[in-house]
């Protein structure tokens, strides 16, 4: 992992005051994104991160018995899916030995693996806010 981007995660986890659940998971799909020209769907990724993160809150506080549930947890079902697909995307541009790790660890269709994605969500929605509060992603082009 490059310098700048340890350092930055470093800040991160300063910033938000908690140790991230896979700060080189992180590091790495922000080293992948810009190396490749994928900034975009990392953008899209960490977006929805900040949507579902929220979205399992509020579901969790309402219970499925509650208004509007059964509408949202719709729409946090399709956006798990958007998130992974931009996710696995990113990941296919890795080496393969990290590849033949991390698809599965996190995209199989075990509740182990749906654990360590919503873990990945969280961490990827500390990105987001961090963002939101105006502060600079590593090796991220300027905005136009």
């Amino acid at each position: 992992m490059k310098t700048e981007t340890s350092t930055f995660l470093t800040e991160l986890e300063r910033y938000t005051d908690r140790t991230l659940n896979y700060p080189e998971v992180v590091g790495t799909l922000l080293e992948l994104a810009t190396e490749h020209g994928k900034t975009g769907t990392l953008e899209e990724a960490i977006f929805l991160a900040k949507f579902i993160t929220k979205s399992a809150g509020v579901m969790s506080r309402i219970g499925a018995d509650g208004e509007g549930y059964d509408k949202l947890a719709a729409e946090f079902q399709s956006n798990i899916q958007k998130a992974s697909e931009h996710l696995k995307e990113l990941f296919e541009l890795a080496q393969e030995e990290l590849k033949r790790q991390k698809i599965p660890f996190y995209f199989s269709l075990s509740q182990e693996s749906l654990e360590h994605l919503m873990l990945l969500l969280v961490d990827l929605t500390t990105v987001k806010n961090w963002v939101l509060d105006g502060k600079p992603l590593p090796h991220w082009p300027a905005a136009s």
